[in-house]
């Protein structure tokens, strides 16, 4: 089966970035933070659902991007993410399940609008 990148979503874009890839990575709680590879961080993109996600402060200035389904660019998250010049992308609806462990490219070259793409295994024609 071969792959490819499918269009997941669009958002405000933090700042203009150009193209970032990495493997997706949902944080939800602190737990997920303490059991983060500090070894790949800087290959994460990482996702969260809430504006405020203060619990990842600790890895925040190491990851590739944040992706967030909530909030806006005055959000806690963009505020912190702007300041350690991690890219970021706010309010981002998604229409494709994104999993831990996707490769995930955000297109970042416009400095308003951020495009979430997602690779997915081709389905198989009848």
């Amino acid at each position: 089966m071969a792959a490819a990148m499918q269009e997941a979503g669009t958002g405000e874009n933090l700042f203009a970035a150009g193209d970032i890839k990495g493997k997706a990575q949902w944080f939800r709680s602190p737990a997920d933070v303490l059991a983060a590879d500090e070894d790949t961080l800087d290959e994460l993109i990482a996702f969260v659902e809430k504006g405020g996600a203060t619990f990842m402060s600790p890895i925040h200035a190491d990851l590739a991007a944040v992706v967030c389904t909530a909030g806006t660019l005055e959000s806690h998250l963009a505020i912190v993410s702007r300041e350690v010049d991690v890219p970021c992308v706010m309010g981002v609806s998604l229409s494709v399940e994104i999993e831990d462990g996707d490769e995930v490219s955000l297109d970042l070259s416009d400095a308003m609008v951020g495009k979430v793409r997602v690779e997915k295994a081709d389905e198989v024609a009848a």
